[in-house]
């Protein structure tokens, strides 16, 4: 039964006098058995909760609140019950690549479908059994979004090292039939599903639009910590430009038909073969930007948008200004900063940060570290009186990055001040001129979920 971890203070629970330790049995004398439960239970105004004590005596305690109100508790788990972890085996698994003394929760695998429905995870669907497929269409769990990586049953069942994942086909029409909608993506490994490979699970995925609304490629993504794992290689630019190539035929056949795009090729593919992304009417409402899919795109529109109301000048009467940023976002972050040439008393650095802590595969920012910027930079400050940081090299919920350090102590190592900015085009040159007081409030998310997987490689990407 879903047990409360923490209650949030002046919340519903708090009131209710629920504590730590208490097990919420029933709603409306429904068993709770996971979050999806729970979801649709606080779905109204007036309910009876069946709560067992921390000390075992059972309470019945009837509640008025708001339709949309929440309970205000954290569970000791975020699916309520227990998260699906994965069963399977994937050839080329992020975590599986990660170093040995990091925090436990980044080790952790999972693979469930509620987590995709709440908060856009992506599934296999390797571990859901019919039945919970037909629970996924009876409560209309849509859009769930799907990891494809390949139609072939027998090349899927090699990649993911699952008997079951071959039945990747099936699962997508039994939900497209039941009317849920999903994005999918591929992981491309070169030599694996490639070139004609790539060309089948198009050609598949195809015939469920608009049940399968889009479809992400993505590079594989690669760390220097692959001990004793398959002897995989990252796309070079002829293959990334070969893809977007291949892409953008595809999209060329399917928008007259479609009246959508339908596949996208990753940013990583545009920065590794050097090409232009494309325009913002080719990104279907951009509905992967989560994936590392159109994130160039938005940045550079948000930035022509608001450079006609930009100030035309800094705070203060001199701003030496260091922007921290990944390998793969260098070009396009020295070139907005370009537009700011004129501005009087700025002076700008941009310092691409080499990803030694992973390896020199990895190169988006969402992935660098905070040992990696203050032994790169050490000594590289020359009297700047600042660096700008984009906040995804940081927990939602904390100012920490993925090896633990504190922006504080980068600070204290460098002797410097950081600015923590959005990664976008807005919060680039607001950031950069000194006025953040325009910037919208930090990106932060309440913990009402706790930490249960790295990002990808992919959604990291600026």
């Amino acid at each position: 039964m879903p047990k409360i971890y923490k209650v949030k203070p002046g919340s519903l629970a708090e009131e209710l006098e629920l504590a730590p330790g208490d097990e919420l049995l029933k709603i409306n004398g429904q068993p709770i058995r996971d979050i999806v439960d729970l979801q649709f239970a606080l779905a109204t105004e007036e309910m009876e909760l069946e709560v067992k004590k921390a000390d075992g005596e059972v309470w019945i305690i009837d509640v008025e609140k708001g339709y949309d109100e929440g309970l205000g508790v954290e569970w000791e788990n975020p699916t309520v019950d227990r998260v699906r972890l994965c069963h399977n085996k994937c050839v080329f698994c992020f975590v599986d690549q990660i170093p040995t003394n990091m925090r436990q929760t980044l080790n952790v695998r999972d693979d469930d479908y509620r987590l995709s429905f709440l908060h856009g995870n992506f599934v296999t669907l390797t571990n859901v059994k019919d039945e919970e497929l037909q629970r996924i269409v009876d409560l209309k769990m849509s859009p769930l979004n799907v990891s494809v990586h390949t139609t072939n049953p027998e090349l899927r069942v090699r990649m993911l090292a699952n008997k079951r994942s071959g039945e990747i086909l099936r699962q997508i029409e039994f939900l497209a039939k039941g009317g849920i909608e999903m994005n999918t993506q591929v992981v491309l490994v070169p030599e694996w599903n490639d070139g004609d490979e790539l060309d089948r699970t198009i050609r598949d995925l195809v015939p469920f639009f608009p049940a399968v609304r889009t479809l992400s490629v993505v590079p594989v993504g690669l760390t220097k910590h692959r001990r004793g794992l398959h002897k995989l290689r990252p796309c070079t630019p002829e293959e990334a430009a070969r893809v977007i190539d291949q892409v953008t035929r595809w999209q060329a056949e399917l928008r007259p038909c479609l009246g959508a795009s339908f596949v996208h090729a990753a940013d990583e593919f545009y920065v590794l073969a050097d090409r232009d992304v494309p325009p913002g009417d080719h990104y279907d409402e951009f509905a992967q930007t989560e994936n590392g899919v159109g994130v160039i795109r938005i940045f550079l529109d948000e930035l022509d948008e608001v450079w006609p109301r930009l100030p035309r000048h800094i705070v203060g009467h001199q701003r030496r200004v260091g922007v921290v940023t990944s390998v793969s976002a260098r070009k396009i972050i020295e070139q907005s900063l370009q537009r700011l040439g004129t501005v009087p008393g700025l002076e700008t650095r941009v310092f691409p940060i080499r990803n030694d802590f992973y390896g020199h595969n990895v190169t988006v920012a969402g992935l660098i570290t905070g040992s990696d910027i203050v032994a790169q930079m050490k000594d590289q400050l020359n009297g700047l009186d600042t660096l700008l940081l984009p906040d995804i090299m940081l927990k939602d919920d904390a100012d920490v990055f993925l090896d633990d350090y504190t922006v504080e102590r980068v600070r204290e190592e460098l002797g410097i001040s950081v600015t923590i900015v959005p990664a976008t085009g807005m919060g680039l040159m607001y950031g950069v001129l000194g006025h953040t007081q325009a910037l919208p409030p930090r990106r932060r998310y309440e913990a009402t979920l706790r930490e249960i997987n790295p990002p990808s490689e992919a959604a990291a990407s600026m």
